[in-house]
């Protein structure tokens, strides 16, 4: 009850030499309260680290009636893009890739996506299945401009579609399925294939700079298209 008392009593305020000095008396922490209060940070920090990963990693995908690859990803994991095709039931794959206007296919980046198709094509999945898209390189929200080319795709070759899935590295499919949610109004149910990282293990990312790299990058894009994106 004292204690109670004690602090629902108002803040003490002393002043001198006509308010020059003031001496005020306040709560503050104590040691116990320090050790309270960096521990839960530290708890919370440690969940972070833990825990960031496995949220920017969204990997539900397999049953979409399109298979939608985004032409950057490592060329190392393109059999797992193949695999998912041989393992679904998908009425096309399309490979989509913002690229510059300007300069041969070199310059342009165009190379990349048609490497990605011509070794999905290599690695067993039919050739008139395979397409390719580009849409105009800008300055931010790329992949919600794939997602548009993919829509207009569809539409134009009539192709209805309820679901796709959408093939893309491990902690980029949260930010690419959210996306493509937005560039198909929420009228296609957006799932994700997750290829992994090759170049840092996915457990321990923070143990290395490109692990560092890729998870903080994607995890700042992932909150600026939650909550600043906006499509006009």
């Amino acid at each position: 009850m004292e204690t109670a008392a004690r602090m629902a009593q108002p803040v003490v305020t002393i002043s001198k030499f006509g308010g020059t000095l003031v001496r005020r008396e306040r709560w503050a922490l104590s040691l116990r309260g320090w050790a309270v209060t960096l521990g839960i940070l530290g708890l919370s920090f440690y969940g972070l680290i833990w825990g960031v990963h496995p949220f920017l990693t969204v990997d539900t995908g397999g049953w979409g009636e399109v298979l939608v690859v985004e032409g950057w990803i490592s060329s190392g994991r393109i059999d797992r893009a193949a695999k998912a095709f041989q393992d679904g039931n998908y009425k096309r794959v399309v490979v989509v890739l913002g690229v510059l206007k300007e300069g041969n296919k070199w310059e342009s980046g165009r190379y990349k996506a048609h490497y990605i198709a011509a070794k999905l094509v290599q690695l067993g999945v039919p050739e008139n299945m395979v397409h390719t898209l580009f849409c105009p390189v800008v300055r931010k929200d790329r992949t919600y401009q794939c997602g548009l080319a993919t829509l207009e795709f569809l539409a134009q070759e009539k192709i209805p579609v309820d679901s796709l899935d959408v093939v893309t590295m491990a902690t980029h499919t949260r930010r690419s399925r959210l996306l493509f949610e937005k560039a198909f109004n929420g009228k296609v149910k957006v799932s994700t294939i997750a290829l992994d990282d090759l170049s840092y293990d996915p457990e321990h990312w923070w143990r290395s700079s490109a692990g560092v790299r890729d998870v903080l990058s994607e995890a700042i894009g992932y909150l600026y298209a939650r909550f600043l994106f906006r499509s006009d």
